[in-house]
């Protein structure tokens, strides 16, 4: 099952992805945005609700975390913020566990940067065509490659339809391989874009320090 114990947005496995020349570049200001963010203790309002955000489908916020999913079959789950993004450049860290008894995982996990919010569907509990960019943690693997546990990142103009088939793979801007299930402490992703730039860092999970990327 998947449980996500935070999400900070503040506007070893490293993805980066260009649209642009790389020539010098200044160093962004940080400032933390507490409507794009969530984190335990006392996550969630007596109903329940996570603050500017939503959940769907068999998702379960509790007090420290969000369960994305129960250790069920065929399960999906979702959360999303409520308010727009209108960042031009932005900063995410997540962390999260994926746990499981069996060494093959289920379909995995996303993170979504998109134009709207997606409804419940067959990619990663999303629907397909979305508008914008999907960073995948894949722990299914559907093309029998054995390159799985891996982490994908797949951009979409509406029109795209995922290829499970092959894992993303013929439709993927970048890719590594790492394994994120059973670790001894949770994961952390730092997704940053910046200055038409994105950068993926993994911290993987054997070590409680925070700082590492």
């Amino acid at each position: 099952y998947l449980k996500c114990a935070g999400l900070a947005a503040v506007l070893y496995c490293c993805l980066q992805l260009s649209s642009g020349e790389l020539g010098s570049v200044a160093p962004p200001h940080r400032r933390f945005e507490y409507k794009y963010s969530f984190k335990g203790p006392h996550l969630v309002h007596s109903d329940g609700s996570v603050p500017f955000w939503t959940h769907s489908g068999n998702a379960i916020p509790s007090a420290d975390q969000v369960r994305i999913t129960p250790s069920l079959k065929s399960q999906k789950g979702s959360l999303w913020t409520k308010s727009k993004s209108t960042f031009v450049n932005w900063e995410i860290e997540v962390t999260f566990r994926v746990t499981g008894r069996g060494r093959i995982g289920a379909d995995g996990l996303a993170i979504w940067f998109t134009e709207g919010q997606g409804l419940e569907g067959d990619v990663f509990g999303a629907s397909d065509s979305w508008n914008g960019v999907g960073i995948f943690f894949d722990s299914f693997d559907n093309d029998g490659k054995k390159n799985n546990p891996a982490i994908v990142v797949v951009g979409n103009n509406g029109k795209l339809i995922y290829d499970h088939q092959n894992d993303g793979a013929t439709q993927a801007l970048a890719s590594c391989q790492r394994d994120f299930r059973n670790k001894p402490y949770p994961v952390r992703a730092k997704i940053t874009y910046y200055q038409r730039t994105l950068t993926v860092l993994i911290n993987n999970g054997f070590t409680p320090r925070s700082e590492e990327h």
